[in-house]
């Protein structure tokens, strides 16, 4: 038979009880603010699932983490938001002047927005009008933004972009 252990309950300023804790080898029985809770072993396949889903949601952390700019910090799009184009989601391109260009495609930027008048002109991407797109904080040139029809995406410049670290 499991042994019964009293925990002296725990006080606040005003007198009230915080919670007081009766437990057995087998069972735990919080009581807080007078609702009695019951909590037992868990199995191992419950911790399991239990370690999964703290995995998954860790990743889906990782997918948000923020695109911001490299000259003011403001948040341009997330990680998740990461698209392939033509099979890649990065790709190397040189303008008409010859400035070369390494571009990520994104689905989603909404600290950038879209100037200018669409045009075809030197597209990168057959069938894509483009636009330029700025920092909406500091107007940095951050790329462009691509439309046909219904299709649209942006390709941003990676070299005036940082991952942010923090945590959401």
């Amino acid at each position: 038979m499991g042994s019964i252990e009293k925990h002296e309950p725990t006080h606040r300023s005003t007198g009230s009880f915080l919670d007081m804790t009766f437990s057995t080898s087998h069972e735990i029985h919080p009581y807080r603010i007078g609702h009695p809770w019951i909590v037992k072993e868990s199995s191992d396949e419950q911790i399991e699932a239990v370690c999964s889903k703290i995995l998954q949601e860790t990743e889906t952390e990782e997918k948000k983490e923020s695109i911001i700019c490299k000259n003011c910090r403001n948040e341009i799009t997330t990680v998740e938001y990461s698209i392939a184009v033509n099979g890649q989601h990065a790709h190397i391109f040189k303008n008409p002047l010859g400035i070369t260009f390494h571009i990520g495609c994104f689905s989603k930027a909404w600290g950038c927005p879209i100037y200018g008048i669409p045009t075809c002109e030197a597209t990168w991407f057959a069938g894509f009008a483009w636009c330029i797109t700025l920092c909406a904080n500091c107007f940095t040139h951050l790329g462009w933004h691509y439309r046909s029809g219904r299709e649209s995406f942006y390709g941003l410049i990676m070299a005036n972009l940082l991952k942010d670290h923090k945590i959401h």
